[in-house]
């Protein structure tokens, strides 16, 4: 990350960029099928991705999961508590990071149905592929690690698509179900008390509204005072905000079961073909809500049987059942 004399000089836009953590690619795990596909007659944006397969055409979920296991820090500790675990010598670095991942790892549920896992990912891919910095994580939050916190799965932030100075404020909600139409319905509901709210709106975006104004870190000071400036409802910079949203989707899609049974070039052009279908149904969705005119990213994620990959992210969590 630059210093904040560097970062006072680039346009909004370009410092949330540079904040904007990369990891080191997902490629080998996470195999892409479309990106920036515009859905039709809607400002809704799909990327889809598969669990990639091996070279016996075998799904790599758990190495999926270890993939994004390696986030967790990034993901549930405020950067300014990461930052000041650079301070001493290489050893007490290390320890120092080792404790916070503990520290990490413990807000996660241990047992029962979560979505957690999904909002991980989402965070990861929000991150590291559309380049949209965490603005809230409200894991960190938590006061009891077997209870799900309430309202919003996420808030990223970034700059508006037509204006590199201009805030945008990203609302995110994550799904992983057994049913793709069940999943983006949820998720569609659950977006409507943020978007379609004027202003401050009503109880729940209050509440988060809030919770960025107390509990927002960005790390950087510069870009903090510029985006406090922006999300103060009683401020004229309010009025200004680009408001959008992120999606995980993730559903049940046959996996090979059996090695060597399809080519990763057939796996693949089977989730193509399926496509079309998965994007008409967001174009419903969108339209039937009255969310058309907002930027929504969602991310369709098939990943197999949707309980295998919330054991998977419990075993590369070191999460166990009691």
């Amino acid at each position: 990350m630059g210093d904040d004399q560097t970062i006072a000089e680039q346009t909004l836009g370009e410092a949330l960029r540079s904040i904007a953590r990369a990891g080191t690619g997902l490629s080998h795990v996470l195999t892409t099928a479309t990106v920036h596909h515009k859905v039709q007659n809607t400002k809704v944006v799909a990327h889809c991705h598969h669990v990639a397969l091996d070279g016996s055409s075998m799904p790599r979920l758990q190495d999926l999961s270890d993939a994004i296991a390696e986030w967790v820090t990034d993901y549930v500790i405020p950067r300014s508590v990461i930052e000041k675990m650079e301070e001493g010598s290489d050893h007490e670095k290390r320890l120092k990071h080792n404790r916070l991942r503990s520290r990490a790892i413990e807000t996660f549920k241990a047992k029962g149905m979560s979505g957690e896992q999904g909002e991980l990912l989402m965070f990861v891919l929000a991150e590291s592929f559309l380049n949209l910095p965490q603005l809230l994580c409200k894991m960190n939050l938590k006061t009891d690690n077997d209870v799900h916190f309430h309202g919003i799965d996420g808030v990223h932030c970034g700059a508006a698509p037509d204006d590199d100075e201009r805030l945008a404020v990203y609302w995110c909600e994550s799904k992983v179900h057994k049913s793709l139409d069940g999943a983006l319905t949820e998720a569609f509901d659950g977006l409507m008390p943020y978007l379609l709210a004027p202003g401050a709106g009503q109880k729940d975006k209050k509440r988060e509204l809030a919770l960025l104004d107390t509990f927002m870190d960005i790390g950087s000071s510069a870009i903090a005072e510029r985006i406090m400036a922006a999300i103060n409802p009683d401020g004229p910079a309010f009025n200004d905000i680009h408001w959008g949203a992120l999606c995980l989707i993730g559903f049940d899609h046959d996996y090979p079961a059996k090695p060597n049974e399809v080519t990763k070039a057939e796996f693949l052009e089977a989730i193509d073909a399926a496509f079309p279908d998965w994007a008409a149904k967001a174009e419903s969705r969108a339209k039937s809500r009255g969310l058309e005119s907002f930027e929504i990213h969602i991310f369709y994620m098939p990943l197999g049987f949707c309980e295998q990959f919330r054991e998977a992210m419990r075993i590369s969590l070191g999460l166990t059942h009691e």
